[in-house]
């Protein structure tokens, strides 16, 4: 077990590092950057921001560790034993429960939907969504044990949210597209990977690996209509909504200033710890209760009962401590981050957002697992490094595309339409192994770094950029509109991505057919052989 810590806790350095290394630079080497200029760059608030990455990379370490061991774990038992009792309708009540249940445990969901109800009901956005989750993983499921064919079911659920989307207000399209990319992450994506590999393990045939993907990507649709659902019945009460976005600018830096002095630290870190504690303890609860109802039903062995409760035990652990680490030094400095980005060229500005992107890819652990996927599927025919390059340009394309999106004001949907109608003509050229996998990927991109840094980083611009011509219910429109959809926008870019390099997978495998043809026939092959008798 230490050394699979020292494992995680190297993958964590090296998501977190990258960024906090960038940070540092802007803080001492450009004027417009510096988070205490009073202190000489060097004060409360810059001390403040590198204490959070003691309990950001702990946190983040031991988090993941225990997501493995308790949420893998539970989704491949779930999977497999009740695959097992041959009850579809048991098989789909259970699927939406536990997707349910397991996505509202989701740290970037829970950070998501703190940004948009800091001080509001932001449970309510985390319930809808993780239903949306739990209802789709259900539909994956019956997808699978239909045996069709998961472009159809795709273009069927894209088209119902985007006519949904003519019933709502356009101002939601942001949170919506935001509240798809945040769900299936890095505690509910190992659940339904590993649900997913149980039920097409149990039921076998000769598609059961194929059958092992597409869990993620139909799941991640889920929320995409049941949020598309609540900006309908929102549209009605929007002033709400304007309002507890415009409170979470000012929450956050009235949090600020509660870090004047060096021996303010302290007691504003315990404050998080104890915020920190609550919120994991109810996002944790409905799972613990569900497990100790499961493991009266169905027979466990022990080996797998104290995996998954030692895994528990890790992901509460870490979900506080690494909650703790966002919300008191991450986030903040985040924002301050993006309302300096006012003071600096465009062009710069967009360097900085391509640069970002490309870290960001490369930082994400679960971008690794995906490359080996890819690979292992294509038999070496396409390299990680491959995988890597495409991503990275992808996302770097996607976070380049939205700041052009926040200076010019352009509706979102303007942007990330064409990208899903590009995706959809692709999705057809290429096998439905690639399809499943480019819309499993959509999840992989948007982990911790976008939910913690980019998100709060582009309301804290949008707020800076636009405060300096509206005030109030206007701002804060602005700010719903422009300052969320990141995390949407990044989600997007990656199922081009490993379309595309399905379709030279494609190429490549009918290019090899052909050589491999060319070898076997012989310029008299059509002449008859006579063998002496």
């Amino acid at each position: 077990m230490g050394k699979e810590f020292v494992a995680k806790l190297k993958e964590a350095v090296i998501s977190i590092f990258p960024i906090i290394i960038l940070l540092v630079i802007l803080n001492f080497a450009a004027p417009s950057f510096s988070l205490d200029p009073q202190y000489n760059n060097a004060g409360p608030v810059f001390t403040n921001f590198m204490i959070s990455v003691i309990p950001l990379v702990i946190g983040l370490a031991l988090f993941n560790m225990g997501a493995e061991k308790a949420m893998g774990k539970i989704g491949e038992l779930a999977g497999s034993s009740l695959t097992k009792k041959k009850s579809l309708i048991l098989l789909v009540v259970i699927a939406v429960l536990l997707g349910t249940l397991i996505t509202i445990a989701e740290p970037d969901l829970s950070v998501f939907s703190l940004r948009l109800f800091p001080s509001g009901p932001h449970y309510l956005l985390v319930v809808i969504a993780a239903l949306g989750v739990g209802v789709m993983l259900a539909v994956a499921i019956i997808r699978v044990i239909m045996q069709k064919s998961i472009k159809v079911w795709l273009v069927i659920a894209y088209g119902l949210v985007f006519l949904l989307g003519c019933l709502a207000d356009e101002s939601f399209y942001s949170i919506v597209f935001d509240a798809g990319g945040a769900t299936t992450s890095a505690v509910s994506s190992p659940f339904i990977i590993s649900f997913g590999i149980g039920v097409a393990a149990v039921r076998g045939g000769k598609n059961s690996e194929d059958d092992s993907f597409g869990y993620a990507g139909l799941c991640s649709l889920g929320p995409l209509i049941t949020v598309m659902i609540m900006a309908i019945f929102l549209g009605n009460n929007k002033e709400f909504i304007l309002g507890n976005v415009n409170n979470q600018v000012i929450e956050i830096e009235n949090e600020l200033q509660q870090v004047t002095l060096f021996s303010d630290i302290p007691n504003f870190y315990y404050a998080k710890f104890i915020d920190s504690i609550k919120e994991v303890s109810i996002s944790l609860a409905p799972i613990v209760a569900f497990f100790i109802v499961y493991c009266f039903i169905f027979k466990i062995q022990k080996r797998d009962l104290y995996s998954i409760i030692i895994g528990l035990i890790f992901t509460f652990i870490g979900l506080v401590i690494f909650l703790m680490g966002a919300n008191a030094g991450f986030i903040p400095v985040a924002v301050i981050l993006g309302q300096s980005f006012i003071n600096i060229d465009l062009s710069l500005f967009l360097i900085f957002g391509f640069v970002i992107g490309n870290l960001i890819i490369l930082a994400e652990p679960a971008v690794h697992v995906l490359a080996d996927q890819v690979a292992e599927v294509t038999r070496g025919s396409i390299r990680k490094s491959t995988v890597f390059l495409a991503l990275c340009i992808g996302t770097g394309i996607s976070v380049f595309l939205n700041i052009i999106r926040i200076y010019f004001d352009i509706p979102i949907l303007m942007i990330i339409g064409p990208i899903y109608i590009v995706s959809f003509i692709l999705c057809f050229l290429v096998p439905d192994l690639y399809v499943a996998i480019a819309f499993d990927s959509t999840g992989v991109a948007t982990g911790t770094l976008s939910s913690c840094f980019l998100l709060p980083l582009f309301i804290g611009f949008t707020n800076a950029y636009y405060g300096k011509t509206l005030t109030g219910d206007a701002l804060a429109a602005k700010v719903l509109e422009n300052g969320f959809g990141i995390i949407g926008m990044i989600s997007t870019m990656p199922i081009i991505s490993i379309e595309l390099i399905g379709l030279i997978a494609k190429i490549k495998n009918k290019q090899a057919y052909k050589k491999a043809l060319l070898r076997v026939k012989e310029f008299d092959d059509s002449q008859v052989i006579h063998l002496p008798g």
